[in-house]
């Protein structure tokens, strides 16, 4: 069997659905599996022991044809399309793969035959399991999202750390893609700090891009004796700081599911959003607790983000403290779920 798994955009969701494939080889040891996704994200599935090849689709019309044809001469007996775009409906059309899956939606047949109702909710990795029933796997394994890396990934970043006296750390990811994912940045910086002096440990703050910089230089100005990244770090590098680190601080963004995906200890400060994030003794979720917290539609939002503008770091201080004192296990906790 030949499977195709398409998730184009955005970054945390292709690493959201790297599980999809983890299971598919733990069912079907022999499938051929393939992997369509940006080059942006390409990173992020790039040495996947699950995923046989990565295709990538650039932007633009002319490169939609080419990747179709592509696709086409793969012969798959079946397309799952994750992300169900207008692009991604056409290529998985195209494909004249037996079995073209998607989770139900309106006006799909006419791409897909084969529409999964999602019964899972809750963490959206394991609500986009249920797509596999589309290939007879009707209980999966609750294997969490993994982002893979080489030794030679890791000890680049280990002797960055090194030659700029780094030892024990951890990382702090103030910002996010989008405004309403962001916590204030002094209110991070205020927390780390707390965070810093109570386990002696070296705060490394990150950011995405270097539009991001001035917030993440904002929060390191509030923090005694920070470190800040000299530039951006690519996505493998990040994830082998993150394992190495003793734990991580951020927004419900890109960054904390790559922490996650490293099973290192992971604070999420959240918004108003809900169900990016598993909540389990490596992972803790932090809401203001507003009645109208998690809202899940941040664009219409009457109260000018009060869940994250009326957070204050002295009220979660105690919480956090608390959650990295306590022993983990270190094991993934998904199979008891």
């Amino acid at each position: 069997m030949k499977i195709l798994i398409i998730q184009l955009k955005q970054l945390g969701d292709v690493l959201l659905s790297t599980p999809l494939a983890e299971n598919i080889k733990y069912f079907y040891p022999k499938a051929t599996l393939h992997f369509l996704t940006s080059p942006k994200a390409e990173e992020i599935v790039k040495d996947n022991p699950f995923i046989d090849k990565v295709l990538t689709l650039k932007d633009g019309i002319a490169n939609e044809i080419k990747t179709t044809k592509e696709i086409r001469k793969e012969k798959y007996d079946v397309v799952l399309d994750i992300q169900r775009t207008g692009r991604s409906k056409r290529i998985t059309l195209l494909s004249n793969a037996k079995i073209r899956a998607a989770f139900k939606e309106k006006n799909n047949l006419f791409f897909y035959n084969v529409e999964i109702t999602k019964t899972t909710h809750g963490y959206t990795a394991f609500e986009r399991l249920d797509i596999l029933k589309a290939i007879g796997i009707n209980k999966p394994k609750r294997v969490m999202p993994k982002l893979f890396f080489s030794k030679e990934t890791e000890d680049r970043v280990l002797n960055y750390l090194k030659a700029r006296n780094i030892g024990n750390y951890f990382v702090v990811s103030p910002t996010a893609r989008k405004p309403t994912k962001m916590w204030a940045a002094e209110e991070f910086g205020k927390l780390a700090n707390t965070l810093s002096k109570n386990f002696n440990l070296k705060a490394v703050v990150v950011y995405g891009t270097e539009s991001e910089r001035a917030v993440a230089e904002k929060c390191a100005s509030f923090i005694e004796d920070p470190f800040v990244i000299e530039k951006p770090l690519p996505i493998k590098e990040f994830a082998a700081l993150v394992k190495n680190a003793e734990f991580s601080l951020g927004n419900d963004s890109f960054a904390s599911h790559v922490a996650v995906s490293q099973n290192t200890k992971t604070i999420v400060i959240c918004g108003p959003t809900s169900g990016w994030f598993l909540e389990n003794e490596s992972t803790l979720l932090i809401y203001k607790g507003l009645s109208c917290q998690p809202c899940n539609k941040p664009e219409k939002c009457p109260y000018n983000f009060a869940c994250y503008r009326t957070l204050k770091h002295t009220e979660i201080a105690e919480r956090v403290l608390n959650f990295i004192k306590k022993p983990s296990s270190q094991l993934r906790l998904s199979e008891k779920v």
